[in-house]
C-alpha cells in the first residue's frame, strides 16, 4: 500500500502532525577504500611538493570527494556508482544531506585537468583538499548517530477525526533495499496498538523528504523548509 493511501484508509493528515526524531542504529554502507583514505592520499600528496604530487593531491581531492557522495547514495540505496558527479549532487541535494556548492568547484579543476592538462596551481590545491575534509568529516560526523526514527504524532484537537494518533516511521537497510517502514498506532487502554504499517522504498519522492527532515531536525538547519518540502512531496502523491 502507497503511504497516501495507508494514511487515507487511518484518516491520518501528516500536514497537521507535530514530528520528533530519534533513534541512532543506520549506519553508513562501508566501502572498499573509503573517502577518508583517499583524503589522507591527497594530503600526503600535498605534503611532498612539487607538480606531480600537486596533480596527485588534486585526483585524490576528488576521489575523496566522489567516494563520499557514493558512500551517502549507497547507504540510502541508491545506485550511485552508475550516475555522472552531476547527478550524484542532484540527489543528496534531495536527501536534504550536505552538499556545499564549492564541491563542484574541485571537481571542475579535476575535469580541466584531465581535458585541458593545465597544472593546478598550490593554493587551488589547498583549498580543493580543505573542501574535501569539511566535506568528508562533516558527512561522517552526520552519522554519529543518524536519527532514523521519525515520529508524526496528530494535536488532541485531530485525534476525534482519526482513530490513529500517530505514525512512526523507522529508516531500514536490508539486501532488498532500504527503505522507511511506517507503523500507523491508535490508542489503548494502557498502551498504543499498531494497527497497520506499510513500507516508503527508496528513491520514492516521501522517502527523500522524510531523510531529509531528519538531516534538519538533527542539524537544526532549515527545519521549516523540510517541513514544507515534506507537505510538498505528499501533496503530489
Amino acid at each position: 500500500m502507497e503511504i497516501k493511501e495507508f494514511c487515507l484508509a487511518h484518516k491520518f493528515d501528516m500536514s497537521k502532525c507535530a514530528v520528533d526524531s530519534g533513534g541512532g542504529s543506520f549506519t553508513m554502507t562501508e566501502l572498499k577504500t573509503s573517502p577518508v583514505e583517499f583524503l589522507n592520499l591527497a594530503e600526503d600528496d600535498f605534503e611532498r611538493g612539487g607538480l606531480s604530487t600537486l596533480i596527485n593531491a588534486t585526483t585524490n581531492a576528488k576521489r575523496a570527494i566522489v567516494c563520499q557522495l557514493d558512500q551517502l547514495l549507497i547507504s540510502f540505496g541508491y545506485p550511485s556508482l552508475k550516475w555522472n558527479v552531476p547527478k550524484k549532487i542532484e540527489r543528496l541535494r534531495a536527501l536534504g544531506l550536505l552538499t556545499p556548492s564549492l564541491l563542484r568547484k574541485v571537481v571542475d579543476m579535476r575535469n580541466i585537468l584531465e581535458h585541458e592538462y593545465k597544472a593546478p596551481d598550490l593554493q587551488s590545491v589547498e583549498d580543493a583538499l580543505d573542501v574535501a575534509s569539511l566535506f568528508v568529516m562533516s558527512a561522517s560526523a552526520m552519522f554519529i548517530p543518524f536519527e532514523d526514527v521519525l515520529e508524526f504524532s496528530l494535536p488532541e484537537s485531530s485525534v476525534r477525526d482519526s482513530s490513529v494518533t500517530h505514525i512512526i516511521a523507522g529508516l531500514d537497510r536490508e539486501p532488498r533495499g532500504v527503505f522507511y517502514t511506517v507503523y500507523a498506532y491508535e490508542p489503548g487502554d494502557f498502551s498504543s496498538r499498531c494497527v497497520g504499517q506499510c513500507e516508503v522504498p527508496s528513491g520514492h519522492i516521501i522517502f527523500e523528504a522524510m531523510v531529509k527532515l531528519s538531516a534538519s531536525l538533527m542539524l537544526r538547519y532549515k527545519v521549516d523548509q523540510a517541513f514544507e518540502n515534506l507537505d510538498k512531496a505528499y501533496a503530489q502523491l
